[in-house]
């Protein structure tokens, strides 16, 4: 089995690459649900995530603020890597269950918004995906997207591995820059040579 691993910086379009795989029948692991079903599910992680951040992040029926805390990790490093620290080792042993179940499948597509951040996936991946786009539509997606300011946005931008190193990384880029038909025919690409690399294994 093939493990893509997809990334790309925010706004960048990785929902959509997603959808599109989805639509060609192929399985998707996709981290930030992971995390929000361990937040929304694990006492483990709730009980450490109140422990650096205290009780204010949760409602009277404990469930977490999450836009509060993306405000939060975002402006401050260290309680970004204390949250991390949290939930990276849990979203990962959730990635290994659920690859074992996929043995089966020609690819599957993970997609690991900090891949290139983070030294945990590397070794799990056979190729990496870098969807990418300019930054000035970026910021117009998130804004149209989220309602938040853009030097919100240009600050979690700059938190992320920058553009060109991203693009450097990466086994293969797709540019979303251009049309929804334009982008969806580069996934279709990506996913035939995806097949035929998994033929010739």
């Amino acid at each position: 089995m093939l493990i893509i691993g997809m990334t790309g910086g925010i706004g960048s379009g990785k929902s959509e690459a997603l959808k599109i795989f989805a639509s060609l029948n192929i399985k998707i692991i996709d981290l930030d649900k992971i995390s929000k079903e361990i937040t929304d599910t694990n006492h483990e992680a709730i009980e450490e995530i109140k422990f650096i951040f205290g009780n204010t992040l949760f409602d009277k029926d404990n469930r977490l603020d999450r836009k509060k805390l993306r405000e939060i990790i975002f402006s401050d490093k260290d309680k970004k890597i204390n949250l991390e620290k949290i939930l990276h080792p849990k979203i990962l042993k959730e990635v290994k269950k659920k690859l074992n179940t996929l043995l089966s499948e020609p690819y599957v597509v993970i997609d690991i918004p900090l891949l290139f951040e983070t030294n945990q996936y590397k070794s799990l991946i056979s190729r990496s995906l870098v969807i990418d786009c300019e930054i000035n539509n970026q910021i117009e997606r998130v804004k149209k997207r989220d309602s938040i300011s853009t030097s919100s946005i240009q600050n979690i931008i700059d938190q992320q591995i920058d553009r060109d190193s991203r693009i450097r990384m990466g086994d293969d880029v797709v540019i979303n820059d251009g049309s929804l038909e334009k982008f969806s025919k580069d996934i279709h690409i990506l996913h035939k040579k995806y097949l035929n690399l998994v033929a010739v294994k």
